[in-house]
């Protein structure tokens, strides 16, 4: 039988026994141009294998590489829609629950020291408010300066490596800050787990996008900040438990909740380095058989050729100072750089005063932190209907306004309400303005969508998480001590930024119609041979190709 004419793949979804035989030359001209792949995966067999392997229905049902080269040839329909829910179902279940883990963990060690704020720490090291104010600054900068760098050895290593020892070493540097004696040491850890955080969520999310369609990505970025919203809740139920340790062996109860959620970590990130799949490794993960394998990766190249570059198995390292400068000044990821920039500081000024509001209302320690879940549960929820409906309608742009839309009624009302006014309605006001919904993920999404460029998509998620962190660092000096104890003038501020960043996002739609417009004229104007030409060609990159339409 030749391996040309007739080929036998088998079939999972059909009866035992049965086959489904495509014969590649009835395959529609037209259809095969529009649909089939020619790529260089770096699969490690040679021509004459397979075409044995073509021939040999064993050897076809257990070789990924094999089937995936016919798939790449054949185009999506030599899967069923069925088979494709299956493997996204399975995807879900192996890599996005323990990619939910993962997040937990950072989540975890990062924003623990909130929940110690409510004990005696500072009172402890003889520190103030100031010198905590500048262990999250130092923090936040490393953090930011290593965004970069740790994408450069992702590239390399790869994130199934890379990411477990990052998570090991924060762990360890989580489990130091129970032995926290002054403030100089309270700085240094402050230090140490920013070096072992940062790059951590750009790496995470391309890790992600490797095994997803585009339009799959915002849903399942939710279900990471979902994690990562319900860390604090969690969070919030250990330190009830955990700082009821007083004086256990010598040690203050901010003791303990450092040394045992860092013992929590340490353990997940250890378990990470055997749990987690690659989409490099040729059979990914045991759930899967080797069609759905192949499945899972022809997919995800039909969807967006760039990611072929995720699955290639040779290490390579190439520091391309010209592809950073030129994804930081990008035309069309910078609006998304500037939303990512503004967007969450109304909300995250709310969650990161909670507490310390909460205290001014007279709550206990133990009821300022129970106080914090509604709040949460609010978010995760609001959260997960936006990015549901990101995905299936196709929408990115409306998301950020529906957010300042939410949040500025509630910043107004914190205005107006006299310092006097029950606290039960503050705290209400407080609550909302944490749930709001979320876009967190959708713009992670919309930043990889409109990379188009595998290589690119990882420095620009490595951008657009600075933006964010510098969001956070502006942020944080919008509440000054002098507007104390509920901040009218800081909350002013906060409505100006919310009004300026759904502008953003209505400029950005038009700048994208208007792009998109402009391509199809241009291709439009183009002979068929012209744009044939153009596309073999060109030395358009990424989002600036006339072929590729900006995602809004």
């Amino acid at each position: 039988m030749s391996s040309e004419k007739n080929t036998t793949i088998p079939d999972r979804s059909s009866s035992v026994g049965d086959t489904s035989v495509v014969d590649s030359s009835l395959v529609d001209e037209k259809i095969s141009q529009q649909t089939c792949f020619d790529v260089d995966l770096d699969l490690d067999y040679d021509s004459s294998r397979l075409s044995r392997n073509l021939e040999n229905e064993n050897d076809n049902e257990n070789d990924p590489d094999v089937i995936l080269k016919h798939f790449l040839k054949i185009g999506p329909s030599a899967w069923t829609p069925q088979e494709e829910r299956r493997v996204t179902k399975l995807t879900d279940f192996r890599v996005l629950a323990w990619a939910c883990c993962m997040f937990f963990s950072l989540e975890l060690d990062r924003a623990n020291i909130s929940n110690v704020l409510t004990t005696d720490f500072l009172e402890n090291l003889g520190m103030t408010t100031q010198d905590y104010n500048l262990g999250q600054t130092l923090f936040l900068v490393v953090f930011l300066v290593m965004e970069i760098p740790s994408q450069m050895i992702i590239r390399y290593l790869g994130p199934e490596i890379w990411l477990p020892v990052m998570m090991v070493g924060w762990g360890g540097v989580a489990i130091s800050q129970a032995f926290i004696k002054a403030r100089w040491s309270y700085l240094l850890t402050r230090v140490l787990l920013g070096l072992c955080e940062g790059g951590f969520i750009p790496g995470l999310v391309l890790y992600l996008s490797s095994f997803y369609k585009s339009h799959e990505l915002a849903i399942r970025y939710s279900w990471i900040w979902s994690a990562n919203i319900a860390t604090d809740i969690v969070s919030a139920l250990l330190a009830v438990a955990i700082l009821q340790m007083k004086n256990v062996h010598g040690w203050w109860d901010w003791q303990w909740l450092f040394f045992i959620e860092g013992l929590l970590t340490t353990v997940i990130g250890i378990m990470t380095a055997f749990m987690l799949p690659s989409i490099r490794s040729k059979h990914i993960s045991r759930v899967y058989t080797a069609r759905e394998v192949a499945i899972l990766r022809a997919k995800v190249i039909f969807d967006d050729k760039s990611k072929t570059v995720s699955l290639k198995r040779n290490r390579y390292f190439n520091f391309d100072f010209k592809s950073i400068f030129f994804s930081l000044f990008d035309l069309y990821l910078f609006p998304l750089y500037f939303l990512g920039f503004f967007g969450y500081i109304p909300s995250l000024q709310g969650k990161q005063y909670l507490t310390i509001n909460l205290k001014a209302m007279n709550f206990t320690g133990l009821q300022s932190n129970l106080l914090t879940i509604p709040g949460s549960v609010l978010c995760i929820i609001t959260m997960q209907i936006v990015s549901r409906i990101s995905d299936r309608k196709q929408i990115r742009w409306i998301f950020p306004i529906i957010a300042s839309i939410w949040v500025i009624p509630c910043l107004i009302a914190l205005i107006a309400l006299p310092d006097d006014a029950s606290r039960w309605v503050r705290y209400a006001c407080l609550s909302l303005i944490i749930g709001y919904p979320y876009f967190h993920p959708i713009m992670i999404a919309w930043v990889s969508q409109n990379s188009n460029n595998h290589e690119r998509r990882a420095v620009a998620a490595a951008w657009y998480n600075i933006f964010v962190q510098c969001g956070k660092i502006a942020g944080s000096n919008i509440y000054q001590i002098k507007d104390k104890p509920f901040y009218h003038r800081g909350n002013s501020a906060l409505i100006g930024i919310a009004v300026a960043n759904a502008l953003v996002a209505v400029y950005t739609k038009f700048l994208y119609s208007f792009a998109n417009r402009r391509r199809e004229q241009k291709l439009a104007a183009m002979t068929p041979e012209e744009v044939d030409t153009y596309k073999q060609e060109t030395h358009d990159r990424g989002n600036q190709r006339l072929d590729f339409k900006l995602y809004m």
